[in-house]
């Protein structure tokens, strides 16, 4: 965690900002929290215990947030269909996409080589560097098709056999 400050303010310092204690404190929270966070969860969060009395503002975490993102410490996640977003830090995790089902919200980490592949070589026949990418797939999960296809098979059983005589 450590480096990772001396990163951020490093970064800071070529912006011409510094690492307040407030921004410290939100880097050492969000890269405590091993999931996918939203900013008002992580103010919150920043609301309780040991953070309380730093008195952070929401727009602090908002602006540090931005910050984190930019630098590349962090990295935000649309929900789509206005869901919001989310963040997860990124600093010293290997590289993962998304699945996130627009039903219920649930969020599917997931890594595969031959997809991973097929990007590397469309980036080299372009002659494109790339910096980064991610790959957010949107959609419907598992357990909520099978719920909807439970309801749907319900409801169509309701009206079986209406009107014979």
């Amino acid at each position: 965690m450590r480096n990772v400050a001396l990163l951020f303010e490093n970064y800071l310092r070529g912006k011409d900002l510094r690492l307040t204690k407030q921004r410290a404190e939100i880097l050492r929270v969000i890269f405590a929290t091993h999931r996918h966070i939203s900013a008002d969860e992580l103010y919150e969060m920043l609301r309780q215990g040991k953070s309380k009395e730093l008195r952070i503002s929401r727009a602090t975490v908002y602006r540090t947030l931005s910050l984190l993102e930019e630098g590349g410490f962090i990295q935000g996640l649309d929900l789509g269909r206005d869901g919001g977003r989310l963040y997860e830090h990124v600093l010293g995790h290997d590289h993962h996409d998304h699945m996130v089902c627009l039903d219920c919200g649930r969020i599917i980490e997931f890594h595969d080589d031959e997809l991973e592949a097929v990007q590397a070589r469309a980036v080299q026949r372009h002659g494109f560097v790339a910096r980064s990418h991610r790959l957010n797939i949107y959609g419907t999960c598992e357990t909520c098709l099978s719920a909807s296809q439970d309801q749907d098979k319900a409801s169509s059983g309701n009206g079986a056999g209406a009107g014979e005589g």
